[in-house]
């Protein structure tokens, strides 16, 4: 995918731009994603900034995600923090993106214990239902959206921790809002997995050889890339209850149509 941004330490990055929408484009270098900024180089950053243009990050991630692997930022970068997660899924699927191993825990192993562990099977299920179903996701959302609309044009970046789940549920959003079909939402999705396939590959043949089974090996899937028919299940819910990815944006993400009109006045060429 042409849409790939390689950097020295910013996972799984990319631009929406040339992305079909309707009888327009995505116009190029002004919507990314990413996973986090806490490892970005001075480089990285100098690249997003003075590069692309980059002078506002949102940040999808907890508060306490935040707080233990601030983003850094150059002079001229803002960010702002619109946690899509409340606390009803802390004890789940959250701790699975947050994933934070004890100290003296390999971080491999720290992993394969989740995959291990009864709660693991339902991990993928709980969060991309919840994106669908939480009122809390659907005004977080609605903010994220808004949030790039007021910045008139200007380029933005928005992340998770690992630029896939949360970060990838935005994605679909704004292309819907944008005029994207379905299947360009879910090329742009599953895109992370090509970015983690290295620590993907490595990490599967380490857990065979620790004794993972194949359902257990497809939640380290799970914890540390994705597939594209996570993403396919939730907008399968979303079009047999409302009959689209856009009429869900207007009806529970809250985006009226002057809004979106003005979302593709912007972004679209």
């Amino acid at each position: 995918m042409a849409n790939i941004l390689k950097f020295e330490c910013i996972d799984n990055a990319r631009q929406l731009g040339g992305i079909q929408a309707g009888n327009r484009r995505v116009k190029q270098n002004k919507l990314f994603r990413s996973g986090n900024l806490s490892r970005a180089t001075e480089h990285d950053l100098h690249r997003l900034r003075d590069e692309y243009g980059v002078h506002l990050v949102i940040d999808l991630r907890s508060d306490f995600e935040y707080m233990r692997k601030p983003d850094k930022l150059l002079d001229g970068m803002d960010s702002t923090l619109i946690p899509v997660i409340d606390e009803s899924m802390h004890g789940d699927a959250f701790n699975k993106d947050q994933v934070v191993p004890a100290t003296g825990v390999d971080f491999m192993e720290f992993l394969f214990g989740i995959a291990r562990h009864p709660v693991g099977p339902t991990l993928k299920d709980k969060l991309y239902n919840y994106f669908v179903d939480s009122e809390y996701a659907h005004r977080q959302y609605g903010a994220f959206l808004r949030t790039l609309l007021a910045q008139n044009g200007a380029p933005v970046l928005w992340h998770c921790t690992s630029g896939k789940d949360r970060c990838g549920f935005g994605a679909v959003l704004l292309l819907a809002a944008l005029g994207a079909d379905d299947d360009a939402a879910l090329d742009d999705y599953a895109e992370s997995e090509n970015s983690y396939r290295k620590q993907l590959d490595a990490m599967t043949g380490k857990g065979r050889e620790s004794g993972l089974t194949e359902a257990q090996l497809d939640v380290l899937y799970f914890l540390v890339s994705v597939k594209r028919e996570y993403m396919e299940a939730p907008v399968k819910r979303i079009n047999e209850k409302f009959g689209s990815l856009l009429n869900f944006v207007k009806q529970k993400i809250g985006i009226t149509q002057a809004e979106i009109d003005a979302l593709r006045e912007l972004y679209l060429e």
